[in-house]
C-alpha cells in the first residue's frame, strides 16, 4: 500500500529564492518571451530603450507594496483602476492620521 503525503496548506506560494516566487519568475519569463516576439516589429533604434523599459516594468510589477505585502504591485494597480470613483469610503479612526 502506498502512502502519499498530503500538504496541510496548498495556497502557499512556491519560493524560488529569498525574494523571488514562482509566479514572479513566470511573469519575468513571460516578459522575456514578449520581448523576443515583439522585437522584430520595433525599429532598431528603439531596441535598447524597449528592453530597458521592459526590465524596469517587470521589476516594478514584481515588487510588493509596503501597504499590502500579501499582494503584488499589479494587484494594487488593478484595484486602483477598477475602483469606483462615486462610491463613498468611510474612514475610521485608525486611517485618519495616515495622510
Amino acid at each position: 500500500m502506498r502512502k502519499y503525503r498530503i500538504p496541510n496548506e496548498v495556497t502557499t506560494e512556491l519560493k524560488i529564492n529569498k525574494m523571488l516566487y514562482l509566479h514572479d519568475f513566470l511573469f519575468l519569463v513571460g516578459l522575456i518571451v514578449l520581448r523576443l516576439v515583439t522585437l522584430p516589429f520595433i525599429p532598431s533604434v528603439l531596441h535598447i530603450p524597449f528592453t530597458v523599459f521592459l526590465i524596469v516594468f517587470g521589476l516594478f510589477m514584481v515588487l510588493r507594496p509596503a501597504t499590502n505585502p500579501q499582494k503584488r504591485m499589479v494587484h494594487a494597480l488593478y484595484y486602483a483602476l477598477i475602483k469606483r470613483k462615486d462610491t463613498y469610503l468611510a474612514l475610521d479612526a485608525h486611517t485618519k492620521g495616515r495622510d
